[in-house]
């Protein structure tokens, strides 16, 4: 049985935490959710190296990683002030899902990443992101009121590994103020927002969405694919 390791964050309860859909979809699967907080990293002696050991340790073990969705990526991450636009940040979370990731793709396994997790995925690949799409000129992209339904259309690269493994359902939910800004090097973009915004992207063993399929799947089982193929055979 496969392990699948998924990344949690605080929640304003200040416990941690994670959507149950991510898990809920790694069960559907016959697979085992394995959650990672930052707490796994905190006190940890000799700084990144330690950390990026310990990390790889971690990852290991695991037969994938998912990236999950939450809180804003801190800036400094990406080498900019923090604008008065963003909101809460978790900069140990930062720290741990950018080594989960670097371990990652070192090993060569899969990885999907979701909502903030595209956004550190990118970031941590070497892009930047918009610290807040509305005051860059960009709306609707964080419609509250259908975080379990379909909000807008997407444009995908026909050729790409998403728009095959959610078999045309191109709607999708958004809850998101971030948003990719200059991409990384590594990575393809293979769909977008109407209004041009990235909703996303590939790599070697890689996936990242804008959106969340996790609230979506039950009601739409097109949305299970990219966590079908993380699982893999």
């Amino acid at each position: 049985m496969k392990s699948i390791g998924i990344s949690m964050g605080l929640q304003r309860s200040y416990r941690y935490g994670v959507h149950v859909g991510y898990s809920d979809a790694i069960t559907e699967l016959g697979a085992v959710p394995l959650h990672l907080s930052s707490a796994a990293i905190v006190g940890l002696v000799g700084g990144p190296d330690a950390i990026d050991q310990y990390i790889d340790k971690v990852v290991e073990g695991l037969d994938a990683v998912i990236i999950s969705g939450g809180w804003d990526v801190a800036p400094a991450m990406y080498g900019e002030e923090a604008s008065e636009w963003v909101e809460e940040t978790e900069p140990a979370r930062d720290i741990l899902e950018s080594s989960l990731i670097r371990a990652a793709i070192r090993q060569n396994k899969r990885l999907l990443a979701i909502c903030r997790g595209i956004q550190i995925l990118n970031v941590t690949l070497g892009g930047t992101l918009y610290q807040d799409l509305p005051s860059s000129g960009f709306n609707n992209h964080s419609d509250t009121a259908k975080e379990y339904e379909p909000s807008h259309d997407l444009r995908f690269e026909p050729d790409s590994l998403v728009y095959s493994l959610t078999e045309g359902a191109t709607a999708v939910n958004t809850l998101h103020h971030q948003a990719i800004k200059d991409l990384a090097p590594s990575l393809k973009v293979t769909a977008t927002a109407p209004d041009g915004v990235i909703e996303a992207v590939e790599g070697e063993n890689i996936i990242g969405v804008q959106w969340h399929p996790e609230r979506l799947w039950k009601s739409d089982r097109r949305h299970l694919g990219t966590f079908a193929w993380l699982v893999g055979d």
